[in-house]
């Protein structure tokens, strides 16, 4: 029997050997350049987006536009670098460590911190486009980096 896991590739070279590689990487580099234009016309006109940063997921390419557009405006640092990846016939499962500086709080500069952090995104692929795309991530890590005293909290919730 074949599990889920036998699909899947992940030698080193994977974004040059799998079919989804070379949109994976453009994905990436867009989003590294925060070229928002760039980033939407990788998705289909109905994907969805959601990342654990999220209140609700985002759906079709008005909704991702703006998304980006206010991530970046928010986070001008922020970078994404994949350190694992993933392929099979329709997704691309990619670990990255996302680092930048968190968003400014209440109007002052001082208050916005540098961050890391590690998390998976997952790539579905229809058409060659994506159709869905969900990040998760330890959001919590993030908040505690702009507001440090949540870090003294006894337990995660």
């Amino acid at each position: 029997m074949q599990s889920d896991k036998d699909n899947y590739r992940t030698d080193e070279d994977l974004f040059v050997h799998s079919e989804l590689g070379p949109l994976v990487l453009a994905w990436i580099a867009a989003f590294n350049a925060h070229d928002v234009k760039q980033i939407a016309s990788f998705y289909t006109q109905d994907a969805e987006l959601f990342d654990s940063g999220m209140k609700r997921a985002r759906r079709g390419r008005d909704e991702i536009i703006g998304w980006f557009t206010q991530r970046f405006q928010k986070m001008p640092a922020i970078q994404y670098m994949p350190t694992h990846s993933f392929f099979n016939a329709q997704e691309a499962v990619v670990c990255w460590i996302a680092s930048g500086n968190t968003p400014v709080l209440l109007g002052q500069r001082w208050l916005s911190h540098p961050f890391e952090v590690e998390g998976v995104s997952i790539f579905r692929i229809q058409a060659g486009s994506i159709q869905w795309q969900h990040g998760y991530y330890d959001h919590l890590q993030i908040v505690e980096r702009v507001l440090p005293p949540l870090r003294w909290l006894p337990l995660k919730l």
